[in-house]
């Protein structure tokens, strides 16, 4: 009679287990459903400097292509260029593009930089990705500033991880960072057809953000906790720091 009660312990016991391992499966099975509502595509053309040309150059090709081409241009949602804050790459920058998923305006303006010699002071890689993003969270309501400080971080989602996983995590740290009253933006980029690797994208107009975030919240308790979250759910594998000029 023991050894029936026993084995009926242990098969309830089992039963439980597998019952809570199968919700768990369930959990991560239902946020896999929950997907991104992208609203645009983003492309980022990267291009170094020549030796002989220097960034007077690229501002007087900038302001003439403006000047030429503005109301062509103004298909796009936004075209910035983004400069390297890091000292040892002066003579790089990166255009960034924002269209509506139109391939043949992103060929349009690349045919343009060929046409007004963009490639006699510079070399460029035109990568025309038209990868999926959206902005998760935009409390910039002005920006007097000339330019915006981003950074772009490189990330990869871990194993059996995704972005309905990763959206509670981000909804937590939406609602921590808007309690700062801090103009601020992130976007959230997909860059992977299998949807496991996307850029996190931050955007700061005010120059002293590092001191406000070290100050007001990167040691709160709050911070750390959502911080362990998003390493749960992801690795981001390195970040670059720029500065954003709007050009169109």
């Amino acid at each position: 009679m023991r050894l029936i009660l026993k084995n009926i312990y242990f098969l309830s016991l089992f039963l439980f287990l597998v019952s809570c391992n199968n919700k768990e499966d369930d959990s991560i099975s239902l946020n896999s459903l929950i997907v991104p509502e992208y609203t645009y595509t983003q492309d980022f053309f990267y291009c170094d400097l020549d030796e002989s040309s220097s960034l007077i150059n690229l501002e007087s090709f900038l302001s003439s292509l403006v000047a030429k081409y503005q109301k062509e241009l103004s298909i796009f949602n936004n075209i910035d260029i983004l400069f390297p804050e890091a000292q040892q790459e002066v003579s790089r920058f990166v255009f960034s593009i924002r269209s509506s998923n139109n391939l043949d305006a992103l060929k349009r303006f690349i045919e343009i930089l060929e046409t007004e010699g963009l490639s006699s002071i510079s070399t460029c890689i035109f990568l025309t990705d038209q990868s999926s993003g959206l902005d998760m969270n935009n409390s910039i309501k002005s920006n007097t500033s000339d330019f915006i400080n981003v950074e772009i971080l490189r990330c990869k989602y871990n194993a059996d991880y995704n972005y309905g996983t990763f959206r509670i995590a981000t909804d937590r740290f939406i609602s921590s960072v808007g309690r700062l009253k801090m103009p601020y933006s992130f976007s959230y980029i997909n860059s992977s057809q299998a949807d496991t690797d996307f850029l996190w994208i931050n955007s700061f107009p005010i120059n002293d953000y590092k001191e406000f975030l070290e100050k007001n919240w990167i040691k709160d308790e709050e911070s750390k906790a959502i911080k362990d979250e998003f390493n749960e759910n992801a690795t981001c594998l390195d970040s670059k720091k720029y500065k954003s000029y709007s050009l169109i």
